[in-house]
């Protein structure tokens, strides 16, 4: 009450004296009073200004994660520390009780920078540093929301007031995505390991695309026999930034399994490469698991032509395999192993597959996987 009778109390002396200065010292013609009634509006506008309230507004400008350790038998969290970039960008806030929290399963902090509370002058930042954060080890990933609150003052916008962060970790709790075989000659067999299998009461959500951009040395590949014929595929480890490719779409499992999936009507002649992966959700907090990618090729078979080139292109060995009368002929996928064998001086006795079938027709990908892992291993 004595704090707005003095504002007041000088407003009216501010008035008292112009007034007193215009009847003793201003001729009042047009050009001198305009001049006394600008200066005056401006201190009046100075004054009112000086009075005016701006009510505090705290928001959380960004906020960077450090993993600080993995989970161990006796502790199942993944801990990390963040930083949180604070700034007013209302008015001074004096001695508040500033609350962090990051949900209700984890710490909540109660902030101070003085003696009394937590203080912010207007557009200036503060860094809270090393917020521990913990994360169940039982999922892949998930967001977190960063939450300040000033319980005792008023916050004037409290839109800025949480941030999202991303957490996402490897191995893949889906394991050992793979094809297991085709069904019906025309349905995709998946098989997959969920290693906690409490999640299997979310669901199971398959996720394909046409087009991704990976590391070759993120891929391995694969084969599963499929009747009289044999399956090439990849298996491709999985990342952040690979299930952030845009060009993923869901699809559903054949009869809701996500067992089983259709890509083309005849597996064997579809000249496109399809990429798989499996997600599940827990609607409760939005954590989920992922497996790894699988990447189905094209499986057309190579004549002998082809074959000598990509040889050629592959190790820098011209190859004398190929007769005029024989270049569009397919070569069988044991004259490949052999070729392959004799060039990097390989046991062959020693290195063929149980499941080789040589004398289907074989196929670019069996071809680069031969050459890859005896290139690595002679």
């Amino acid at each position: 009450m004595k704090g707005h009778f003095k504002k007041n109390f000088i407003l009216y002396a501010i008035i008292g004296l112009f007034s007193l200065y215009s009847v003793n010292n201003v001729n009042v013609s047009d050009g001198s009073f305009k001049f006394m009634e600008t200066s005056l509006v401006s201190i009046l506008e100075n004054v009112a200004q000086s009075n005016k309230f701006e009510p505090v507004d705290l928001g959380i400008q960004n906020v960077t994660l450090k993993k600080i350790s993995d989970p161990t038998p006796d502790f199942h969290y993944y801990k990390y520390v963040a930083n949180i970039v604070i700034k007013n960008f209302g008015g001074d806030l004096k001695n508040g009780d500033l609350i962090l929290r990051a949900g209700s399963n984890q710490k909540h902090n109660f902030v101070k920078n003085d003696t009394e509370g937590f203080s912010l002058a207007k557009n200036q930042v503060y860094i809270i540093e090393n917020y521990e954060i913990l994360f169940d080890e039982n999922y892949n990933g998930g967001k977190l929301t960063i939450e300040l609150k000033l319980p005792e003052k008023t916050d004037y916008f409290l839109e800025n007031n949480k941030f999202e962060v991303n957490i996402f970790e490897l191995p893949p709790k889906i394991q050992s995505l793979s094809v297991a075989g085709i069904k019906n000659d025309d349905i995709y067999q998946l098989s997959f390991d969920p290693l906690d299998y409490n999640i299997l009461n979310n669901g199971f959500e398959i996720y394909t695309s046409n087009s991704l951009n990976f590391d070759d040395e993120d891929a391995r590949y694969a084969e599963t026999v499929a009747g009289d014929k044999i399956l090439g595929y990849y298996r491709i480890k999985n990342s952040e930034k690979l299930i952030k490719n845009g060009n993923w779409s869901l699809m559903q499992g054949t009869d809701g399994d996500p067992h089983f999936i259709k890509f083309a009507k005849k597996p064997f002649e579809d000249d496109a490469a399809h990429y798989i992966y499996l997600k599940s959700t827990d609607p409760a907090s939005g954590n989920y698991i992922i497996s790894n990618i699988i990447e189905v090729v094209p499986q057309k078979s190579l004549n002998r032509e082809t074959f000598a080139n990509l040889f050629a292109g592959y190790t820098g060995t011209n190859l004398d395999v190929v007769k005029k009368d024989d270049a569009t002929n397919t070569i069988s996928r044991g004259e490949v192993l052999k070729i392959v064998t004799d060039n990097f001086n390989i046991d062959l006795a020693k290195s063929v597959d149980h499941q080789l079938m040589p004398n289907l027709p074989a196929t670019k990908n069996y071809l680069k996987y031969l050459i890859y892992e005896y290139k690595k291993n002679s």
